[in-house]
């Protein structure tokens, strides 16, 4: 089967009028990506296609989202070896947008939750949960897939779901690690061999400090310095930020629980790489 590829938001909304039509179509399922796909997206579109009627996958890489220009530059782009993931697994559409389709050069239209004084890189985040948005209204989507490697970013897109009354059910996956237990991202493909062996280190002190709260340890400034003391020795690792937050108000706490969630940004090299662990 040839992949169905829509590359304009006309011919994203003919899509979905079809298939609307039609009576043996209850569920739609949308995976929002920005390309160099992996096993993690690979695990995510079998998920939604054992769940949904209908799997719709786009790939945009989104500059709203970006602060430097340099990042965007430099963001992984294979999109044949992307095709041909999707082929292989037989999804029913992939929306292949341009920045113009997207972003006209007279967009003013922008999600804003600064409010929400948590948010680590709030201009990152408002420009995904911005995207996201306009995709919902393009696709009308009953369900939206995410991994849980960037759990901020789920958060937030929860609370614009029900802030704007949209009625989607969010589906996640747990984080997927390669051989050496790093969080899979399409960013890991900047990595060279050597610093992949040495960003391993942040599931390790992520696990570490989670057992400590296991015996009793639950001042979140303890544990959170057991992974920065750590951190200091491993010279390729710049840690960003390491919060422990609540996971239903992503607000920092000073006493850590079982529904506390430890977030870590690190950059290795010039790649900025996300994790998590719920200490549950």
């Amino acid at each position: 089967m040839s992949l169905n590829i829509l590359k304009s938001i006309k011919s994203a909304y003919k899509f979905i009028n079809e298939n609307k039509n039609s009576s043996s179509i209850s569920s739609i399922a949308l995976i929002p990506t920005m390309g160099a796909l992996h096993e993690g997206h690979v695990s995510l579109i079998k998920k939604a296609k054992k769940e949904c009627d209908v799997v719709i996958v786009s790939i945009f890489i989104n500059p709203i989202q970006f602060t430097k220009v340099e990042d965007i530059e430099k963001y992984p782009q294979n999109i044949n070896n992307d095709k041909q993931i999707l082929e292989e697994l037989e999804i029913d559409a992939l929306f292949l947008p341009s920045v113009e389709e997207m972003i006209p050069n007279d967009y003013s239209t922008y999600i804003n939750m600064d409010n929400i004084s948590a948010i680590k890189r709030p201009i990152y985040y408002k420009g995904a949960v911005t995207i996201t948005a306009k995709l919902f209204n393009i696709f009308s989507p009953t369900h939206v897939y995410f991994i849980e490697h960037d759990y901020q970013k789920i958060f937030l897109i929860k609370k614009m779901i029900k802030d704007l009354g949209y009625n989607i059910s969010v589906k996640t996956i747990p984080i997927v690690r390669d051989e050496n237990m790093l969080a899979l991202s399409s960013l890991n493909s900047l990595l060279s061999e050597r610093e992949k062996e040495e960003a391993a280190i942040i599931y390790t002190l992520l696990k570490e400090a989670r057992e400590e709260f296991k015996k009793a340890s639950t001042k979140s400034s303890y544990l959170m310095d057991i992974i920065k003391n750590n951190l200091r020795t491993h010279k390729m690792l710049k840690l960003e930020y390491i919060d422990i937050a609540d996971k239903d108000t992503l607000t920092s706490v000073e006493t850590a629980t079982k529904n506390s969630i430890i977030l870590i940004s690190c950059y290795c090299g010039s790649t900025r790489l996300l994790d998590n662990m719920p200490l549950k």
